[in-house]
């Protein structure tokens, strides 16, 4: 008996060490894009038009809108999307912003879009997109000092920053040119 329950327990021991490891070796799979691309989506065609990476100042100069700056010292990381609605209907907005607001990552940092500048900055932006139209789409989130090293900070400008469209079913993202 002590046999049996050692052999299942060796079994069992294996089975989920491989499991472990199958998936360890199999991480999800991320498309990237460049600014410049374009995305089709079936009815919506999704073009990454521009990326910035502002002091405060800059930003404010760029955009007419203040950063939030309860944060310390920091920059602002942004990325301008065109959507085109190819479909014969109206799309709705709050659709679009839900595929592509996830957020903004790099090798050691990753930050979700901040909903209040990003709002005051498509505040002209209409509730819908009409067939046959384009609408750009600023999202924007602020890269906080704090949350780097004296010596990364320095260099933060050479950073390879990504903006995060979506994770699933397949994890799509976009090189910023900052």
């Amino acid at each position: 008996m002590k046999k049996v329950i050692a052999s299942i327990t060796v079994c069992l021991f294996v089975f989920w060490t491989a499991r472990i490891v199958s998936l360890n070796r199999n991480p999800p799979i991320t498309i990237y894009y460049n600014i410049g691309d374009t995305l089709d989506c079936g009815d919506l065609e999704v073009y990454f038009v521009e990326s910035h990476l502002d002091d405060p100042d800059k930003f404010k100069n760029r955009f007419g809108v203040d950063s939030d700056n309860s944060c310390g010292e920091h920059k602002v990381l942004s990325i301008c999307i065109a959507v085109t609605n190819r479909s014969t209907e109206d799309a709705d907005m709050s659709d679009i912003r839900d595929f592509l607001d996830c957020g903004f990552e790099s090798s050691s940092w990753s930050s979700a879009i901040n909903p209040e500048v990003t709002k005051q900055i498509n505040e002209a932006n209409g509730e819908s997109i009409a067939p046959g139209s384009t609408q750009k789409i600023w999202f924007v989130t602020e890269v906080n000092k704090m949350c780097f090293k004296d010596s990364t900070w320095k260099i933060i400008e050479e950073s390879p920053f990504t903006y995060v469209l979506t994770l699933s079913p397949q994890k799509i993202a976009v090189r910023l040119d900052v």
